[in-house]
């Protein structure tokens, strides 16, 4: 984990986050893998996040997407999944 501190992804600035992430995802094929395109706009996003970190992420998170109403709620319920695996890196850097 090269990934030192969280990113605060609550930030006032979250929904048009959010909603630039939808437009992003609703711009390509039926077929696109949202939780790689929210980890994508994520690791644009933070100073802190490298490569590493994405894959990492990648393999580690357990986001069920189907109990999602809208995309935004689905990438809202993978951003929440990223933050609280973040914050867990943190405690474990900061008991090393």
């Amino acid at each position: 984990m090269s990934c030192r501190r969280s990113e605060d992804l609550s930030q006032p600035t979250i929904p048009r986050f959010v909603e630039s992430i939808a437009t992003t995802v609703r711009g390509q094929p039926d077929s696109a893998d949202v939780q790689a395109v929210v980890l994508r706009a994520v690791a644009r996003r933070s100073d802190s996040i490298a490569l590493p970190d994405v894959l990492e992420l990648r393999s580690l998170l357990d986001v069920d997407g189907e109990q999602a109403v809208t995309l935004e709620q689905q990438i809202m319920s993978i951003i929440s999944a990223i933050e609280a695996e973040l914050a867990g890196w943190d405690r474990l850097d900061v008991a090393a």
